[in-house]
């Protein structure tokens, strides 16, 4: 059962117009929509980690528990729980990543009133691709985020399944497989998520250049 997350991210500008006098221009409230959006997915990266090593436990308990035979039961039925465990900790760990990730989404639909408000013809048109990239990077982070968690509930199967003393090898290569599967999906969908991230950065920064902010990029 092989488990992947990559913590890809937008990277947060640090805005320096200076000499601004008076209301700010649409150009400008939208850096700021787009840079308060970076900030509400904070939670997404804080828990990359922790899910990570959730994950590399995963599949130690699981090592563990192909390379012990029917006469070590109990210590199978304590390594299940010890799995079932760092599950539900995994399932907190993604709902807490959905939740900063619809955070986000909201703040980022107040784009969308700044984008109207633009002169430029050339801006309209990069902000409509901005909108569109966003746009389809959260939606494919939402089917992201529910793949994982139908994976989740599949491995929860799969050791509740390893308690059992009369499961059949048959009815295990069954479940491994589903779950195989799963995790198949889930790697699609990140390898989706990554690129789509990588568009919007670039879209992003595109759009800083043409509006003529003076943005620096993190490093």
């Amino acid at each position: 059962m092989s488990k992947f997350r990559f913590a890809f991210i937008l990277g947060a500008a640090i805005f320096l117009l200076m000499g601004c006098v008076g209301g700010s221009t649409p150009e400008e409230d939208l850096y700021k929509v787009l840079e308060e959006t970076v900030a509400k997915e904070s939670q997404y990266v804080d828990v990359q980690k922790p899910l990570q090593e959730s994950e590399k436990k995963e599949k130690e308990l699981y090592s563990k528990i192909m390379d012990l035979g029917m006469k070590e039961f109990d210590q199978i039925v304590k390594l299940s729980d010890e799995a079932l465990e760092n599950i539900d900790k995994r399932k907190e760990y993604i709902e807490k990543e959905r939740k900063s990730m619809n955070q986000a989404k909201d703040e980022f639909a107040r784009a969308e009133e700044y984008m109207t408000e633009l002169d430029s013809e050339e801006l309209k048109k990069e902000a409509k691709k901005l909108n569109e990239t966003m746009t389809e990077r959260y939606q494919i982070h939402d089917e992201l985020t529910s793949s994982y968690l139908e994976a989740l509930s599949l491995d929860k199967e799969l050791y509740n399944m390893f308690k059992k003393k009369d499961l059949k090898m048959e009815e295990l290569e069954k479940q491994i497989a589903s779950i195989n599967e799963q995790y198949e999906k889930i790697v699609e969908f990140n390898k989706d998520y990554n690129t789509k991230t990588d568009e919007f950065n670039k879209l992003k920064q595109d759009f800083y250049s043409k509006a003529e902010l003076d943005v620096k990029e993190p490093e």
